[in-house]
């Protein structure tokens, strides 16, 4: 296989003049230059990506670790990510974990072994101690709020805020008993965390009966649906983890002849607007792109992004 020391023997040049040539740099002379690049085009030379990655010290890859793509919270930080690395010239790696730590702790060990620049952390299983621990090795961003004590950069909403807002606004309207909607209920789930903060300050405790848990998909809020339908004390609403998610619980009282149950939903996307429930929208194509601006430097510094409440 032909390498950069064949290059430099074939050309007559050193190899730091043919290695000036292969990254583009300057202060070579035209006509070296087109004859190292003859050579390089009649061998079919290839430079090794990773090494030349290596050598600069980077890869101009982010990886991105999210739980599963198909859940639109997750859809939409991805967009803002995607579109600002694009605009920059990086390349955004999508590593998918289910929630499982082993995997996560995996991509962790990748940033150590400098697969990545950086990790953009959507959400997570592990502890914040350990992402703590992997920073030495590259640039760790959470999408969420870990304190001010935590030596890491993060970019989040103001999720307990417009929680609280939504929650107060229906309790005004009327609706005494709301059930909740969630992904993951334990006590690492930052959302999880913050969404029964919020339901305590507004509704007190928030009971089995008033919770579902393991729902990302607009089907699972179907199931979500025939959950709360069945309870013998019926919920005046639903608070969802996302709009799509909503729209199937919302979808499931119509399919079986139930009245239409109110829906405050997440995301501010089209169902909701179809639909006219009120939502929350965290604009996280914003929260994405300040992700991706803190993963290609090394501060550990926090940004907020405003969540707005929509009355429907």
């Amino acid at each position: 296989m032909t390498n950069i020391h064949d290059i430099a023997r074939l050309s007559g040049y050193s190899v730091s003049t043919v290695s000036r040539v292969i990254n583009h740099q300057k202060y070579v002379a035209d006509d070296k230059r087109a004859k190292v690049e003859a050579i390089m085009q009649e061998l079919d030379y290839v430079p090794n990506r990773v090494a030349r990655d290596l050598s600069r010290g980077r890869t101009k890859t982010i990886g991105v670790v999210l739980p599963y793509a198909n859940h639109p919270y997750f859809a939409r930080i991805v967009d803002g990510i995607v579109g600002a690395g694009f605009a920059a010239g990086y390349k955004i790696m999508l590593l998918p974990t289910n929630y499982d730590m082993t995997i996560e702790r995996h991509y962790l060990e990748d940033l150590r072994s400098k697969a990545y620049d950086a990790l953009i952390f959507t959400s997570r299983s592990s502890s914040l101690e350990t992402l703590e621990h992997y920073r030495k090795y590259g640039q760790i961003v959470c999408c969420e709020d870990p304190g001010d004590d935590r030596e890491l950069a993060a970019a989040y909403t103001d999720r307990m805020a417009s929680y609280v807002t939504a929650l107060r606004w229906a309790k005004q309207r009327g609706y005494q008993t709301m059930g909740v909607i969630l992904s993951r209920n334990n006590v690492i789930s930052a959302s999880t965390r913050v969404t029964r903060r919020a339901y305590h300050d507004v509704y007190g405790q928030l009971t089995d009966e008033r919770l579902f848990t393991g729902a990302a998909t607009y089907e699972d809020g179907y199931r979500a649906g025939e959950y709360f339908a069945k309870q013998t004390d019926w919920v005046d609403a639903i608070f969802a983890n996302g709009d799509d998610i909503g729209a199937g619980a919302y979808q499931y009282f119509i399919d079986h002849q139930l009245s239409p149950i109110p829906i405050i939903g997440q995301e501010n996307l089209l169902t909701s607007r179809l639909l006219k429930f009120s939502t929350i929208d965290h604009h996280l194509e914003s929260l994405g792109q300040s992700a991706f601006r803190l993963a290609m430097g090394n501060t550990r510094t926090h940004e907020l992004i405003k969540s707005e409440f929509i009355q429907r």
